[in-house]
């Protein structure tokens, strides 16, 4: 793809990006089981933690393993067609964005952790599974999932902005020569867009009432 336009091209795997993301894994299993909408019950994410809570933990797996792909695939491409850095930052962040806010389901989602951390993994796969070892132990200690994947977070943007500061591609990376501003923004639109997902999670740690793994699983209300 080096004879087409690198902004055309980076635009493209925007696009490609969010309509891996906005694929609504969640909300396909949840109706294939008979559950309705997820998003009607517990946190009202499609992602993963809220399929453990109402569906179980095989169906969680599915749907983890699903949401992680979505953010693993389009930027594995990008890589392997050899695209501009940009593009491959633009794939991962289109794939989190549409996960969130996905095209197909009225741009309600779910939160985006198993999306970023599908993109960490594929451009850090030895780096990811040594944040996804530590962010377990998180769970086990604390049982927050949501504690997890705010630190897990951190850990992982911060990692991706070290390397392109320190120009030392090859902690890891599947990628060449990083494009330093290109994987800044990648590691800042990954941290907000979680981070900010999470602010009423983190509200409710504060205040102590915040469902441990297994809680929270029951029908929302409705307004």
């Amino acid at each position: 793809m080096s004879d087409l336009n690198p902004v055309f091209v980076s635009i493209l795997f925007l696009f490609v990006g969010y309509v891996f993301g906005s694929i609504p894994v969640g909300i396909l299993v949840g109706k294939l089981k008979g559950l309705g909408d997820v998003r009607d019950y517990g946190s009202g994410s499609t992602g993963a933690t809220n399929i453990l809570r109402t569906l179980g933990l095989k169906w969680a797996l599915l749907v983890g393993i699903s949401d992680l792909l979505k953010g693993a695939l389009p930027v594995l491409l990008a890589v392997q067609l050899s695209v501009p850095d940009l593009a491959v930052a633009l794939a991962g962040s289109g794939a989190v964005i549409g996960h969130i806010w996905p095209l197909f389901t009225s741009f309600r989602g779910g939160k985006g952790v198993a999306t970023a951390f599908g993109v960490f993994l594929a451009l850090f796969p030895l780096v990811a599974l040594l944040v996804l070892v530590c962010s377990f132990l998180i769970l086990a200690a604390f049982r927050y999932v949501s504690l997890m994947s705010m630190l897990g977070t951190i850990t992982g943007a911060g990692y991706v902005a070290l390397v392109a500061l320190s120009d030392r591609a090859d902690l890891g990376s599947l990628v060449g020569d990083f494009y330093h501003d290109s994987y800044i923004l990648l590691a800042g639109v990954l941290f907000t867009l979680i981070e900010y997902k999470h602010f009423p999670n983190l509200m409710r740690l504060i205040s102590g009432t915040e469902p441990k793994v297994g809680q929270g699983g029951s029908l929302r209300p409705q307004n």
